[in-house]
C-alpha cells in the first residue's frame, strides 16, 4: 500500500476520475466535455469540426500540478526530460484511448477521432466526424506531418473500437 505522503485523497481521486471519464453534451449539432456545457455555436467562418477540436482541446499541464513547467520572459517553457512530462505524455495518451471508449459508449451510432498531440504541452481533443468536413487530422496528414507538434501523435478512430456486447445480461456482475 502507499504511504501517507505518497496517498491520494478522495476527492482529489474523484476529480481525476471526472477529467478521464467525463461526461458529453451535444449543444448545437456539436459533441462537447460536459465542463464546456453552454459553449456557444461554431462562429461564422469555422466548421462544427473545427470548432469541436478547439473547445475540446485539453492541456494536460493545464489540468495537474507539475514541476516541468517554468517561466522564461514571461512565457512557460517545459522541460521535456523532466520525469513529470514524461508522465503528463504517458497521461495524456491514455486520456485519449479513454475518452474514444466513453465517446463509443455514450454515441454508439456516432463517429469521433480523438488526438492525442504533443509538442511543449501533451493535449488531448476530439471530435465528431462529419461526411461535409474535414478532419482536424487525417491519417495521411499525420503521416507526413513534419510540424514537431504531431510528433508522438495518436488517433483513436471509434469506428474502428468494437465495445463488447452483453447478450445474457445476467452474466453482467
Amino acid at each position: 500500500m502507499y504511504s501517507d505522503e505518497q496517498s491520494v485523497t478522495v476527492r482529489a481521486a474523484l476529480t481525476v476520475s471526472w477529467l478521464l471519464w467525463p461526461d458529453f453534451v451535444e449543444e448545437h449539432g456539436c459533441v462537447f466535455l460536459g465542463r464546456h456545457s453552454g459553449s456557444n455555436p461554431p462562429p461564422a467562418g469555422d466548421t462544427a469540426t473545427g470548432w469541436e477540436s478547439f473547445v475540446n482541446h485539453t492541456h494536460v499541464f493545464d489540468e495537474f500540478a507539475n514541476h516541468a513547467s517554468t517561466f522564461v520572459s514571461e512565457e512557460v517553457v517545459y522541460n521535456e526530460q523532466h520525469p513529470d512530462f514524461l508522465s503528463a505524455c504517458e497521461l495524456g495518451q491514455q486520456i485519449a484511448k479513454l475518452w474514444a471508449l466513453k465517446l463509443k459508449l455514450d454515441f454508439p451510432n456516432a463517429h469521433f477521432r480523438v488526438y492525442y498531440t504533443q509538442y511543449d504541452n501533451p493535449i488531448v481533443r476530439f471530435h465528431k466526424v462529419r461526411d461535409d468536413e474535414p478532419q482536424w487530422l487525417s491519417d495521411e496528414a499525420l503521416q507526413s506531418a513534419a510540424d514537431p507538434s504531431f510528433r508522438n501523435a495518436l488517433i483513436y478512430d471509434t469506428s474502428r473500437i468494437n465495445l463488447p456486447s452483453c447478450e445474457n445480461s445476467k452474466s453482467v456482475h
